[in-house]
């Protein structure tokens, strides 16, 4: 019996003309090569409806997404659509459904049903364990930087040397020793009856290989239609294929321009090869943008032409034309910093609100000056995912030095460096800290040291990094960091932190921020007022976005800020001499663009305080027609 949608609305009303086709034609393999702002979301949830109301039973159906709210609200779309809830569709992100097929034929691959699964702090404690074990627990990264080895590996489909030298060159001395513990990792969960997230993926191809299995949950599917294909990792597209062996009816619906993910073991080759997969695939295109202005589109459209792997395309806009994106060149960072926190305020004067404004980077210490700048103003702020820069531990642990020098009783800080000595706990810290209450200033505190009744690993600890304050006295910031990081503070981050790369990137760019006051005692102040600020809480709702490009991708903002366009800093480093690297910049570049509605400043800067040279603007910039932007200079 077929189900009819609200009978006063038709698809012909709800779907433009391209979508609208993709609806009723999408039998057989089909890739939907949907841009930014194109309404792809719309395309999956009415031809599932579609299907329904075509007679096919919701149980023939299976519906992949990459996140659980993306799966909740196209299940809530699917049932305000039909009126009613499809209890047999089987639809949500593929961790979820690879469980759901895991507890049903779990037996066909030597898997209990009753498995329990792991999450990461879980799998960090077990692997933490076996690396104590084999006593060599200073030698070893974070246990979940391991994880993250041995997780790439499995996504990418690759073994675990291959990944550790293509993605952590810096470890691979430790190659060996990895994949004995990835053998007693796999060992114990199997013995606890656990998997962890990587598993469900790994233990549902293993169901897919299993003839038998395999073949009835192909029979099964007589439609799969997949969200974000862009984002699928090597493991997933051999599931995919497997899933849809006997209909073939798959639809796979993304964007290649926004494979972004790379570092999580995406690649973009999932959805470039698809047609060479499936010869005989429909490809579709919904190319019409209802996010953006014609010169927002225009200038995203030229920036991604330059890249040589993709299906090319461009954006419509249906929108009225509006004004061209605008490149900012200022002197240095400070005074980008000023620029748009000015720009931001001068927008809020004229009745923006702030929540409509978003100020987007490609690393996340690109926008440490700007937060002090912005908490100047008393502009209300919110840092998306992750705490302000100078609240991060790290940042914190590095200034601690410094607060000490200036302030001798800073007990704070002190407890900060007490937390960085070994063979100091609670009792020895009180005693330290009655000391340096006592006699107030550094020279009398180390005279007193060996008078303290503490254990010797804590007071040889103690006086080593007493030693390096002293030392931080005579010597610039920049050096003085350097110093700190050298003298062991990198070696714990490593142990301590699964981003340890990311921590010592921001802690490198500390320096940039240093190097741009005359002293520490400016610096240090500035520093204190942005943390402590209150006129920028972090539960404010109504406030101006800071973000990662990475962490905004499906966001969008009616005026967007891109800073730090420069060379060196985007494109990445790390991408110089690798062209499929630039490519994914120049994707993340794009990603940030076409987040922006009706306004587009870009900036970067000239100049580089810490490095005292001349930096270019990024070759993205470089490569733009002219005649698509306006150009404000600054440095005059």
């Amino acid at each position: 019996m077929s189900v009819k949608l609200y009978p006063s609305i038709s698809y012909e009303e709800r779907l433009n003309e391209k979508q609208l086709n993709i609806i009723k034609n999408g039998e057989g393999p089909c890739l939907v090569l949907a841009g930014a702002g194109s309404g792809k979301t719309r395309v999956l949830v009415y031809r599932v409806c579609y299907l329904i109301e075509k007679g096919i039973p919701p149980s023939n159906i299976l519906l992949l997404t990459f996140t659980n709210k993306a799966a909740k609200e196209m299940l809530n779309r699917i049932e305000k659509i039909l009126n009613f809830f499809p209890k047999s569709l089987i639809g949500g992100t593929f961790h979820h459904v690879g469980n759901l097929f895991l507890r049903i034929y779990g037996k066909e691959v030597n898997l209990n049903p009753d498995f329990t699964i792991i999450d990461e702090e879980d799998s960090a404690l077990i692997l933490k364990e076996i690396i104590e074990k084999i006593n060599k627990k200073d030698k070893f990264p974070h246990p979940s930087k391991i994880k993250e080895f041995i997780s790439l590996s499995i996504n990418k489909c690759e073994n675990l040397r291959e990944t550790i030298i293509s993605f952590f060159p810096e470890y691979s001395n430790l190659i060996s020793d990895v994949e004995k513990i990835q053998k007693e990792y796999q060992k114990i969960k199997r013995s606890l009856n656990q998997l962890d997230y990587d598993d469900l993926l790994l233990y549902w191809l293993k169901i897919m290989r299993n003839q038998s299995t395999g073949d009835k949950i192909s029979s099964q599917f007589r439609y799969i239609l997949v969200d974000e294909y862009h984002d699928t990792n090597r493991l997933q597209a051999k599931i995919l294929y497997l899933v849809a062996k006997k209909h073939k009816n798959i639809m796979v619906v993304g964007d290649d321009a926004q494979s972004i993910y790379s570092f999580r073991g995406a690649t973009i080759s999932n959805i470039i090869e698809f047609p060479k997969i499936y010869p005989e695939a429909k490809i579709f295109y919904l190319d019409i943008n209802y996010r953006s202005t014609p010169e927002i589109l225009n200038f995203a459209n030229n920036v991604i032409s330059h890249n040589k792997v993709q299906f090319p395309k461009n954006l419509i806009s249906v929108r009225k034309n509006g004004i061209k994106p605008v490149i900012v060149k200022c002197r240095n960072m400070k005074e980008e910093s000023i620029f748009v926190s000015q720009r931001i305020n001068k927008l809020l004067e004229i009745g923006i609100e702030p929540q409509e404004i978003g100020v987007l980077f490609r690393s996340r210490y690109q926008a440490a000056e700007l937060e002090i700048e912005l908490s100047k103003l008393k502009i209300p702020y919110i840092v998306r995912g992750g705490l302000r820069f100078f609240e991060q531990a790290h940042i914190k642990d590095v200034v601690a030095y410094y607060r000490v020098l200036q302030n001798f009783k800073d007990i704070l800080s002190w407890k900060r460096i007490f937390n960085l000595c070994e063979g100091i706990g609670q009792k020895g810290q009180q005693k330290i800290i009655d000391l340096i209450l006592k006699e107030g200033e550094l020279e009398g505190f180390k005279e007193k040291i060996d008078e303290l009744k503490i254990i010797k690993r804590g007071k040889d600890s103690l006086k080593e990094n007493i030693n390096l304050i002293e030392k931080l006295k005579n010597i610039s910031i920049v050096d003085g960091i350097d110093l700190i990081l050298n003298s062991g503070y990198a070696k714990y981050l490593s142990r301590k932190y699964k981003d340890d790369i990311e921590r010592l990137q921001d802690i490198k760019s500390l320096k940039e921020i240093v190097s741009l006051y005359s002293n520490i005692s400016d610096f240090l102040s500035e520093a204190s007022l942005q943390e402590y600020s209150k006129g920028e809480s972090p539960n404010v709702k109504n406030a101006v976005i800071l973000s990662t490009i990475h962490q905004a991708k499906g966001l969008e903002w009616r005026i967007v800020f891109i800073i730090g366009v420069c060379d060196n800093h985007f494109p990445h480093p790390y991408s110089k001499n690798d062209i499929s690297a630039i490519e994914e910049e120049r994707r993340i570049f794009y990603v940030g663009i076409t987040r922006a509605k009706e306004d587009l400043y870009i900036t970067y800067y000239s100049y580089d305080h810490y490095r005292y040279a001349p930096i270019k603007k990024s070759i993205f910039i470089e490569e733009i027609s002219p005649d698509l932007y306006e150009e404000w200079d600054l440095t005059y």
